[in-house]
């Protein structure tokens, strides 16, 4: 019998993050928000399963594991291909394992993902030789494409070495569907590893949409996934539900996009479906304060939509319209108050110090935040990631070398008032303040029905209250 062919997919041993290239987001250090399960390289091994390859993962940050367990682990599997996924803020520490492997990975295909490589994967391969392929565009399409030992050159959305010359292919045409997404390989992960912080159960994220027609000034959505939503089909989305339920136990979902409300017509046969079919789950998303209606809201809830995330992002309508979020804050009010008139819980985000802010602007959005009181919360520092109008404007108009060293918590860049030091301090304050209000803490005390969530809101305030950086 032919040996299987196989492939290592990895998350580095960097700061643990959730590393979707839209929303690059450190998890070690906040309070909330727990570490996703890798859906993209779940993706990439339904692919090589479906093809006969064998697939291991491994998150040496999630497991505070080391570049010497990662070349223990390449010299034991022996992998053909090594696919890596990189995030923009932690590229050379992500990419440092290459140089370190040497002639482990002489006989391995080295193939690396992540949003940087949309704008940037020449410079970067010319950097690190260990590269072989970087995928750009519809990754899926690429990968399997690569993986098949089809000829480089006719594989758009790749950038690939040979012979010391980089070359980059044509960009791969955005399909109109997301239905030619694979179910993902959740045999690849320890399901019971990404839980839900507030009930302790496993949760697992379904990709229902890609793109935003809003490009947003700090936001690599629209530069990634193009400015047309496209949806699954209900039909698939409810197949792999149901798969989840039936295979592996889970019913707490997160619904992914990059903006699910935009079609309340998709979300309203969607939330029919999982009621007529019985599915009994949870699930939360995203939405805008501006795509929302309160019968798509109360047929979500009934569905077991528990949690809608919302960015806010400002509590000031003038750097509201600079940041090109298109709405405002008395649209935001409404939505507010719709979904809580639902039933559905509320994560609000927010975004500090972008160019224009001020003392008086960041002050006006923690206390829009305190207004509004939405069940969470977390303010993020402006982070200029390339591909972002934020990058070109921050290095155009000279606000600073842009800095990586703790991404959405210590600010990339300063704004034109403010000192990066000072939009940092306003961070590490509010994200503190606004759990430790009194009027905060009575309305989750009221919540608490178990022992089990007491010891929940008990371990997050005693996080609270010991925390004094970030």
């Amino acid at each position: 019998m032919a040996r299987k062919e196989k492939i290592f997919f990895v998350y580095p041993p960097s700061p643990v993050m959730n590393r979707e290239d839209r929303c690059q987001q450190p998890t070690g250090e906040t309070i909330i928000i727990p570490p996703l399960p890798p859906i993209d390289m779940m993706n990439l091994s339904a692919i090589a399963k479906n093809k006969g390859f064998d697939t291991k993962f491994h998150d040496y940050s999630l497991k505070s594991e080391n570049v010497y367990d990662f070349l223990r682990d390449l010299r034991e599997y022996k992998p053909d291909f090594l696919v890596i996924n990189v995030a923009s803020t932690t590229l050379e520490g992500d990419l440092s394992i290459l140089k370190e492997a040497g002639d482990l990975l002489q006989n391995t295909l080295v193939i690396v993902k992540g949003a940087i490589f949309n704008f940037s994967s020449y410079s970067i391969m010319q950097k690190y030789p260990e590269i072989d392929v970087a995928l750009r565009s519809e990754i899926e399409e690429a990968f399997e494409e690569v993986i098949s030992y089809k000829d480089f050159k006719n594989i758009k959305g790749i950038t690939y070495q040979i012979n010391d010359r980089i070359i980059s292919t044509p960009d791969r045409e955005l399909k109109n569907t997301l239905d030619n997404l694979p179910i993902p390989d959740r045999d690849l992960i320890d399901n019971n590893f990404y839980i839900r912080p507030d009930t302790k159960k496993p949760q697992t994220i379904i990709r229902v949409a890609k793109g935003c027609p809003n490009h947003c000034f700090f936001c690599l959505a629209t530069p990634l996934n193009g400015s047309v939503v496209r949806y699954r089909s209900v039909e698939l989305v409810i197949e792999e539900i149901k798969q989840c339920i039936e295979k592996y136990n889970i019913k707490d979902f997160i619904f992914w996009s990059d903006i699910f409300n935009k079609d309340n017509g998709y979300v309203q046969r969607l939330s029919r479906r999982i009621i007529d079919e019985g599915l009994n789950i949870n699930f939360s998303a995203n939405t805008r304060a501006d795509t929302l209606d309160f019968e798509t809201l109360k047929l979500m809830k009934k569905a077991g939509c528990n949690l809608l995330s919302i960015g806010i992002e400002s509590g000031n309508n003038e750097v509201l319209q600079k940041m090109g979020k298109g709405i405002t804050k008395a649209q935001v009010e409404e939505a507010v108050q719709m979904i809580k008139k639902a039933g559905i819980q509320i994560y609000a985000y927010y975004v500090l110090g972008l160019p224009w802010e001020t003392k008086e602007t960041i002050e006006e959005t923690y206390n829009f935040a305190v207004k509004l009181n939405t069940d969470y919360a977390s303010f993020y520092t402006a982070t200029a990631l390339m591909g972002t109008k934020f990058y070109d404007y921050a290095e155009k108009n000279r606000l600073g070398i842009i800095n990586y060293e703790k991404p959405y918590f210590f600010p990339s860049v300063k704004s034109y008032e403010l000192s990066a030091q000072e939009i940092f301090e306003y961070n590490k304050k509010f994200n503190k303040n606004y759990y430790l209000r009194p009027r905060y803490i009575l309305k989750m005390a009221c919540k608490i029905n178990s022992l089990l969530k007491f010891q929940i809101y008990y371990d997050t305030f005693l996080k609270l209250i010991k925390k004094s950086d970030i």
